[in-house]
């Protein structure tokens, strides 16, 4: 394709390309990206297409696995990641960035959300350690757990050990 009368692969194509070089949770943060319902650059359905016409291309069985676990709704690649890892760890699907409300009054969107456990995910990422923005966080989590729901954070260094982290969230749902 041209785009500014520069020629490039598509959206789509460089989708295809990366598939065969990224890890799962990384390819799933980049196909989140380019669906994202916030600043789309392709659709599912333009992914879907490209798989479909090259099946057997390197990367395919990342490609069929990222187009079961994408969402449009992510908003950012760690929060995809984080989505991604406690999917294949056999978590439920959690909903993404859901906005919550007490009555009419918006109380936040939160990154990850077990709605039956009422079970608030978190994603902190460095930007949460500036003095204002974990004031406003912790105001926030006060204002969440006074409605009834339940918030644990996650940081890079949950990263470090994905099945610690996990068996957290695991026994935070049975609870």
């Amino acid at each position: 394709m041209t785009r500014h009368g520069v020629r490039s692969t598509s959206a789509a194509r460089t989708w295809l390309d990366l598939s065969a070089d990224l890890d799962l949770p990384a390819f799933v943060a980049v196909t989140d990206h380019l669906i994202s319902r916030r600043r789309r650059h392709c659709t599912k359905d333009e992914l879907i297409a490209v798989h479909g016409a090259s099946p057997h291309a390197p990367g395919a069985e990342n490609r069929r696995r990222a187009l079961d676990l994408c969402t449009d709704a992510s908003e950012s690649p760690r929060e995809s990641e984080l989505r991604c890892a406690l999917e294949l760890a056999g978590l439920p699907r959690p909903d993404c960035n859901i906005p919550i409300y007490d009555g009419t009054r918006f109380v936040a969107r939160v990154d990850i959300f077990y709605r039956a456990q009422k079970l608030v995910v978190e994603y902190y990422g460095d930007y949460h350690r500036d003095p204002d923005q974990w004031s406003r966080d912790e105001v926030r989590r006060a204002e969440l757990e006074s409605l009834g729901y339940r918030v644990t954070v996650v940081t890079r260094r949950d990263f470090d050990d994905l099945a610690a982290l996990a068996a957290r969230i695991r026994r935070l749902l049975a609870a």
